[in-house]
């Protein structure tokens, strides 16, 4: 007698994880292989994954009656979901052929990891954001923002490649499917500059709960993601001032979304200490990040 399985939201993103990871390991091993990849499967396959995530979430966020994002696990999966939905609007716009990719990779690397940590999916009471529509708006601009940064750090890691490959003098492989290093840079400026808009943004609605509620924001909470903002903030400014080598500009993005994923941690963390010690009409200021 077969056993039925259960449709759950977990079940549904673990799918979409498998995928995410099908299509990174044809790609890479096609490119390793030195033979050419059908770039229409690995994007079938993205979208499948996609697809696949889009409804465990979506049964998520039924679940609690609110955007999904109320611990580690959910952040994971909505910025992976991010980082997807942006590599269909940047690789046809920018004519990036290879970074679905790496978009499949990381995809695949955030969902999974998550799935992985069963701690870190902690339940929570329905309604996290307590109706507060500017507090879930702050969370999802946020998180969403974290997506971009995720592209720029794939792109910065292209450009990466890209210049180790001319100063070589290697031309086959990865490095004939990857833009010129100039494209690579232009695209990775802009695309920074558009995660710092959404991250400001973010902040700005947050501003709208946090004036009248600075109790019940966790201290580390508001340091970490403003130190996360200052920094690409400094780097988009010192860019636009041509004062960084886009060199630098490729390594502290990478170095800067890291210290983005770092936070979310201690981040989640403070936010769970607050909400224990508070009674749950408080709870609707203390997400992440």
């Amino acid at each position: 007698m077969l056993t039925e399985i259960a449709i759950t939201d977990r079940f549904t993103i673990t799918l979409a994880a498998v995928v995410y990871l099908i299509a990174f390991l044809y790609g890479l091993t096609s490119i390793g292989l030195k033979k050419p990849y059908s770039r229409s499967l690995v994007f079938a396959l993205i979208v499948v994954g996609f697809i696949l995530q889009t409804i465990g979430l979506n049964q998520r966020g039924a679940e609690i009656k609110a955007c999904p994002l109320g611990n580690l696990f959910e952040i994971g999966q909505f910025m992976a979901w991010s980082l997807v939905v942006l590599y269909f609007i940047v690789g046809p716009i920018f004519q990036l052929r290879t970074i679905g990719i790496f978009a499949a990779g990381l995809a695949a690397l955030l969902s999974g990891g998550t799935l992985l940590v069963p701690s870190w999916d902690t339940p929570y009471p329905p309604g996290i954001f307590g109706g507060n529509h500017w507090i879930e708006l702050h969370a999802a601009l946020a998180i969403f923002s974290y997506g971009v940064f995720a592209i720029v750090a794939l792109v910065s890691a292209m450009y990466l490649i890209q210049q180790y490959g001319l100063k070589k003098k290697q031309f086959k492989g990865i490095y004939q499917y990857l833009p010129s290093v100039q494209q690579l840079d232009t695209i990775a400026y802009r695309l920074l500059l558009t995660g710092t808009i959404v991250l400001s943004a973010s902040l700005a609605f947050g501003s709208f709960f946090w004036i009248e509620n600075l109790n019940s924001v966790p201290l580390v909470k508001l340091s970490m993601t403003c130190l996360v903002w200052a920094g690409y903030l400094s780097v988009v400014a010192l860019r636009t001032q041509r004062r960084f080598a886009t060199k630098r500009q490729a390594i502290i993005s990478i170095l800067l979304f890291l210290l983005a994923l770092a936070s979310l941690g201690p981040v989640d963390a403070a936010r769970a200490t607050t909400s224990a010690q508070k009674p749950a009409a408080t709870d609707q200021g203390d997400i992440a990040p």
